[in-house]
């Protein structure tokens, strides 16, 4: 009579034997998932759906304007800050009441903790100022040490630098503005001499541009040359 081993079978009924055509369980490593000629990798994030715009933003147009000319100085600024439909919408310096943004920056610079002075240690970093032209709180390299305090303006509200104050012209008492907006309103002429808050030291060419001493002493675009004489005084 022969004898045949005995084969011991599995949870399921399944011989136990070696199958040598198989690859071991513990060095098999499993295929990547086949994906169809034109469908996404599945190890690829999937696309980001457009957002659904807001409930304001599916408003006519003439309503949005309407709802954003009640609103305040600084809630245009954080509005104007949230997507790019309010970005391209929303001119808080146009659209805001000019009292309302006088006294947003005034407060900004008093009162918002990131504007304020610095004097850990050694380390003594300025606070930030207003410009009450362009109604912005700006670095202290901005603004001008001698700005001046008053300026003599014409008939039609033009500053007048380029002559002597006639009959019908006044003076002004000037608040904080920055040396941008100084350049712009011709509060700051060519061949001017600044010195920012910062201790930078700064002079306005003819074509108007702020160049910084002493690396430039000549402008590439309008020719004129650093004046070796103090700002002019008011």
């Amino acid at each position: 009579m022969m004898l045949l081993p005995r084969q011991h079978t599995g949870l399921i009924g399944d011989s136990l034997r070696h199958d040598s055509t198989r690859p071991h369980g513990i060095y098999s490593l499993p295929s990547p998932p086949m994906s169809r000629p034109g469908s996404r990798p599945c190890w690829l994030p999937k696309p980001r759906l457009p957002a659904m715009p807001s409930l304001l933003e599916r408003l006519s147009p003439e309503l949005q304007l309407l709802i954003m000319s009640e609103l305040d100085y600084q809630s245009l600024i954080f509005l104007s800050t949230v997507n790019r439909h309010f970005h391209r919408l929303i001119d808080p310096g146009r659209m805001a009441d000019p009292a309302d943004k006088f006294q947003f920056v005034m407060r900004a610079a008093k009162d918002f903790p990131q504007h304020r002075p610095s004097e850990k240690g050694r380390d003594h970093q300025p606070g930030n100022l207003e410009c009450y032209i362009c109604f912005r709180v700006r670095a202290p390299e901005y603004f001008d040490v001698l700005q001046a305090p008053t300026a003599c303006l014409d008939p039609h509200g033009r500053v007048v630098s380029d002559r002597e104050p006639g009959p019908g012209d006044r003076v002004v008492s000037l608040r904080r503005f920055c040396i941008e907006c100084g350049v712009g309103h011709g509060l700051h002429a060519p061949l001017d001499c600044l010195t920012t808050r910062a201790g930078q030291f700064l002079w306005i060419c003819q074509c108007r541009k702020v160049l910084r001493k002493p690396d430039c002493l000549r402008c590439s675009d309008c020719g004129s040359t650093c004046p070796l004489r103090p700002k002019r005084v008011w």
